[in-house]
């Protein structure tokens, strides 16, 4: 008996890459799938949380050399902005008091309560008003492994609460920003059935309201408007995040000078004492690191791809006429002068933040990377242009870099990471309701879990 339970609760539910692949592979079932392709479904989906879990430890830890450098030299904090590897520093937080893999496990059974919630609310839309069903996978397991680290280090609670907890505070979340979405999402896409459902949810309703009053969107559309195709390689994901590791990597070595990067060379660094020339020491962290977040990516898509599609199966049998909430890459292909020209605003207000930061003696400096930059800049100014024109576009885009630098700033006070979001729902209303979790532990005099 003993030997059974420590089999099913230590060895199999506390196993992510075994109990997503079980899911998995129910759903495929649940779908009248073969048993061959749930099986299929089921093995993907266990690799890819392996890679996943690979690509994040290397991120994490080369990130972390240049973080541990830029503090050594300077007693600043710095702190990366990057939606996977916050959620990965907040699992190694919670896995340093309760134990290994332990992080993951509550982040990923939030993801199943979560969803479950969701639909719940949406089957019950006469009341709740909510109407679409989140599913884009790869926000979804950030954004609950997230909730979790902060429920778990303000509220202090065990398992079955801290999931609880943490999932209806995000299916709310998801129900409600997406469903505001609807109309506009309609308009932006000539009518299709579907909404956004990512990070930027908040603020998107915000450039959707306030983008009128700023432009007018028949005289100013960016869309009817030529921009340079020199511009066109920023529609390139890999190498617009390179660039953005390249420029990091750069300002970080210039900080700490000479000494510095001499000792990221060294045994408490990199352990790399090839590249002794400091431009091509600096490529060669900037591209290591760029592949570490691509192979994370990869584990991610590949587990999430299967996850999502059982669910979405389950979901359309059990709630038809529901409207489908799906990544903000899919609004791409309607405005991608938008897409390019929000990403060039944005990364332009997070310069600006980071040099205020600076400027103002904040004891934390955050470091801009390429996810939050490219779709928050590019999704929020789809519907800046949409329904304001470029004038709307160039104003909002430039203020929400503002306030993902300042918010995050705020946030990682809070939370004590090396790495936030940065993303501009995150940088809101997330920031507040950290705010609000940390004032509920601090009122019922609950010690900070970590």
């Amino acid at each position: 008996m003993n030997y059974i339970l420590d089999l099913l609760l230590k060895q199999i539910f506390t196993q992510p890459f075994l109990l997503l692949a079980i899911v998995v592979f129910i759903g495929y079932l649940a779908m009248k799938q073969t048993v061959g392709k749930a099986l299929i479904g089921a093995f993907k989906a266990s690799i890819g949380i392996i890679v996943m879990g690979i690509g994040s430890g290397a991120l994490s830890a080369n990130f972390g050399h240049l973080l541990t450098a830029l503090k050594n030299s300077t007693g600043l904090q710095g702190a990366g902005l990057n939606t996977y590897s916050t959620m990965t520093a907040g699992f190694e937080k919670m896995d340093a008091v309760l134990g290994e893999g332990v992080g993951t496990s509550w982040g990923l059974y939030t993801l199943l309560v979560a969803f479950i919630i969701n639909l719940i609310l949406v089957a019950l839309r006469k009341y709740t008003k909510i109407r679409a069903v989140y599913l884009t996978g790869n926000a979804m397991i950030v954004q609950c492994g997230i909730t979790v680290y902060i429920v778990w280090r303000f509220l202090g609670t065990g398992m079955v609460p801290t999931i609880l907890i943490a999932a209806v505070v995000t299916a709310l979340y998801w129900g409600i920003c997406s469903t505001m979405l609807i109309k506009p999402t309609k308009a932006i896409t000539g009518g299709a059935d579907l909404t956004v459902a990512h990070q930027q949810m908040f603020m998107d309703f915000v450039a959707y309201k306030v983008a009128p009053k700023i432009g007018n969107p028949e005289k100013d559309d960016i869309e009817k408007k030529k921009l340079p195709a020199s511009l066109n390689f920023l529609q390139d994901s890999v190498l617009a995040t390179l660039l953005c590791m390249i420029i990091a990597t750069a300002v970080i070595m210039l900080v700490i000078g000479k000494d510095g990067v001499d000792a990221l060379r060294g045994a408490d660094g990199f352990n790399n004492g090839t590249y002794k020339n400091s431009i091509i020491f600096m490529l060669w962290i900037s591209i290591t690191l760029t592949a570490d977040l691509w192979v994370l990516l990869a584990g991610v898509r590949m587990f999430v791809g299967e996850l999502m599609m059982s669910f979405k199966g389950i979901s359309e049998k059990l709630l038809p006429g529901a409207v489908a909430g799906v990544d903000c890459a899919a609004l791409y292909g309607f405005a991608p002068k938008s897409v390019v020209l929000g990403f060039l605003c944005g990364a332009l207000g997070q310069i600006v933040g980071v040099i205020v930061l600076i400027a103002t003696g904040s004891p934390i400096v955050l470091i801009p990377s390429f996810i939050p930059l490219f779709f928050d800049g590019a999704t929020v100014g789809i519907f800046a242009n949409k329904f304001g024109g470029w004038k709307a576009l160039v104003t909002i885009c430039f203020c929400t870099g503002l306030i993902q630098i300042f918010g995050s700033a705020l946030a990682v006070a809070m939370l004590d990471l090396p790495w936030w979001q940065g993303v501009s729902d995150y940088a809101t209303i997330w920031v507040a309701i950290t705010a609000i979790f940390k004032g509920i532990g601090a009122m019922l005099g609950i010690p900070v879990a970590c």
